[in-house]
């Protein structure tokens, strides 16, 4: 552990999570959520998963 007393693990996770902040702070909802979108099909591509859409 560091000065912080924070494991590895968690100290990786908030730095991801200050990174997607810094990306996405000036967007508005719906450029996040299209954001998200994007990545979410990207994934579900490359590996093959199939998304159900409720209508």
């Amino acid at each position: 552990m560091t000065k912080s007393n924070e494991p590895r693990a968690l100290r990786e996770i908030h730095e991801i999570r200050e990174q997607i902040y810094e990306e996405t702070k000036n967007l508005s909802p719906e450029e996040r959520a299209e954001r998200r979108n994007k990545i979410g099909r990207e994934i579900a591509e490359k590996y093959g998963l199939k998304i159900k859409h409720k209508v």
